[in-house]
């Protein structure tokens, strides 16, 4: 796996994706919920225009893919906080785990075992988060708020850029969290 080029972004939309569904009777539209396990981060990326020289790079890098068969790791530049913590204790699939943070708040990134997760939710020795924990965690896991990166892979077997009169090339694509 590797990492994604250092060129910078000049736009990215993440979000989360829900395996949620709900029906809705068409006599008395009272609703019933499924709320299934399945959650994963999704991303568009937009680089900023590129000279020829940075473009090689960004090209080989997404060439070497082959697609969505090759993963790499990236994460939102601008999620970068001092805040630091440890899960002590989680299982596969929670959004609850037991752990220590400082300086920590609601809404912070960090990365645990490879895995972009944010917090919903701090209550004492609990934190809640999501996506739901990838892996259990029965001894400490460290808890990296600094610059935190998941695992990606492109969300279709296509990449395509553009290249203008100007010689610049422009790149934006879409990924999905390797899971």
């Amino acid at each position: 796996m590797s990492a994604f080029p250092d060129v910078g972004f000049t736009s990215m939309t993440m979000r989360l994706r829900s395996a949620t569904a709900i029906s809705s009777s068409p006599f008395t539209y009272d609703q019933q919920v499924y709320q299934h396990q399945g959650v994963c981060w999704e991303a568009e990326v937009t680089l900023p225009p590129l000279k020829r020289g940075e473009a090689k790079e960004v090209e080989a890098f997404f060439a070497a893919l082959r697609g969505q068969g090759g993963t790499f790791t990236m994460g939102n530049p601008l999620h970068d906080t001092n805040a630091t913590g440890t899960i002590t204790s989680g299982t596969r699939n929670s959004t609850t785990v037991t752990a220590t943070v400082g300086g920590a708040e609601v809404g912070d990134y960090f990365e645990t075992n490879g895995v972009l997760y944010i917090i919903t939710a701090i209550d004492e020795s609990t934190i809640d988060i999501m996506p739901p924990l990838r892996t259990a965690i029965s001894s400490a896991a460290t808890m990296d708020f600094t610059l935190p990166k998941g695992s990606w892979r492109l969300a279709s077997n296509e990449i395509e850029w553009n290249i203008n009169q100007a010689s610049l090339y422009g790149f934006t694509f879409a990924c999905v969290e390797a899971i």
